[in-house]
């Protein structure tokens, strides 16, 4: 999971996550089929949107432990965009299966 700051639009940075995913040879064959890479902008500030192509905050948001775990972490006082519950809650109701472990990488 990542957190930045910056000056492109959602449309912009969904764009570079679209263009990465690209260039490390995904495919989209298929909805929810297996995946070589898979980038999702979760969350845009507190921006809600509805479109075709974008939703914001991301739809399956409050349903996934992989993605509440980390955003917990990263944000332990964050709250959903529309229902104003907090991460922690949103995260205390989902089952404890699958276990998210967190994965540290030294990039130097």
């Amino acid at each position: 999971m990542v957190e930045l700051e910056t000056a492109y639009s959602p449309w912009e940075v969904l764009l570079v996550l679209l263009t990465i995913e690209l260039q490390a040879g995904r495919q989209r064959a298929e909805t929810l089929a297996d995946r070589t890479l898979d980038l999702d902008l979760l969350l845009y500030g507190d921006l809600i949107l509805e479109t075709d192509f974008l939703s914001l905050p991301h739809p399956a948001l409050d349903k996934r432990r992989f993605v509440l775990t980390p955003l917990t972490e990263l944000n332990p006082s964050g709250k959903h965009p529309i229902t104003k519950e907090s991460f922690r809650d949103l995260l205390a109701r989902l089952p404890r299966r699958p276990e998210v472990k967190k994965l540290s990488i030294n990039l130097k």
